[in-house]
């Protein structure tokens, strides 16, 4: 009979060599994979690196743009390679810090969908968003009125500009409000309220009086300027409206291909304009 205080021996029991091989498999199965996946960042963000690039060459050149000027480009946090294989980019997103179309000039935000890796091919959609900053729309004086200008103010959703008129031996200050708008490739600055003396009169009223409409002159006339003839074909301006004191400018370029030549090739002003 054995002794019960006698430690009893313990059967050491290996794992089958089956198990121990298929533990080695799932750990290479594991690192392969984990450098797959870390191969595929690599990549993608060398891809996303060279389409940022390929974006922003391609904005200069089409736009016209001073290669020195700021241009950022987000191509968004989705994965590039991902999106390539269906064949495009869902969405590219470029800010230029200054963008000018003759002498329009300011930021400009543009925004572009479901763009083709075949620039022949057309996109889905194309914005670009011009804001104008106060100073700059003084630049523009010549195209808001036919007068000499003392003032150019923007703001409450209009251009207010003012002049002073000559009424026998009097000088009269007197201010107009502008109303900007697209139209025929252009931007139209419609005469709404002139305020007078500090009172303010329907612009509709005053070019119904004969006297008044002869002495403003062109102080009641709607001005344009137009930027077609600055604007690649493909590009229409969509809408003209002030926010703040600045003045934005909304243009079209939908259904466009990158590489064609509607986006190389600038339109053309009507005649007379």
């Amino acid at each position: 009979m054995a002794d019960p205080m006698t430690p009893t021996a313990l059967a050491v029991v290996e794992p089958a060599p089956k198990k121990r091989h298929r533990l080695r498999t799932i750990i290479v199965l594991i690192v392969v994979l984990a450098l797959l996946v870390a191969g595929f960042f690599v990549a993608d963000g060398f891809a996303k690196s060279y389409a940022t690039g390929y974006v922003k060459d391609s904005i200069i050149r089409v736009l016209g743009i001073d290669p020195k000027t700021p241009v950022q480009v987000d191509l968004g946090g989705g994965s590039i390679i991902l999106q390539a294989i269906t064949g495009g980019v869902d969405e590219v997103k470029v800010h230029v810090a200054s963008l000018s179309f003759g002498e329009l000039s300011g930021a400009a935000d543009i925004v572009a969908t479901n763009v083709p890796l075949d620039s022949s091919r057309p996109l889905d959609k194309l914005g670009i968003v011009l804001t104008i900053p106060q100073d700059n729309v003084r630049k523009l004086a010549k195209y808001l009125s036919g007068l000499q200008l003392t003032q150019i103010d923007v703001g409450k959703g209009v251009i207010r500009i003012g002049t002073d008129l000559s009424v026998l031996f009097f000088t009269v200050p007197v201010s107009v409000d502008l109303q900007p708008s697209a139209k025929d490739g252009g931007i139209n600055f419609d005469p709404k309220t002139v305020v007078l003396g500090g009172t303010e009169i329907s612009v509709a009223d005053l070019r119904a009086n004969p006297q008044f409409a002869a002495l403003a002159g062109d102080l009641l006339n709607s001005q344009q300027v137009c930027v077609a003839g600055f604007l690649p074909k493909a590009l229409t301006i969509d809408d003209v409206r002030v926010s703040g004191t600045n003045l934005v400018i909304s243009i079209n370029g939908d259904g466009t291909a990158l590489g064609g030549p509607a986006l190389s090739t600038l339109g053309a002003c009507p005649a007379g304009k």
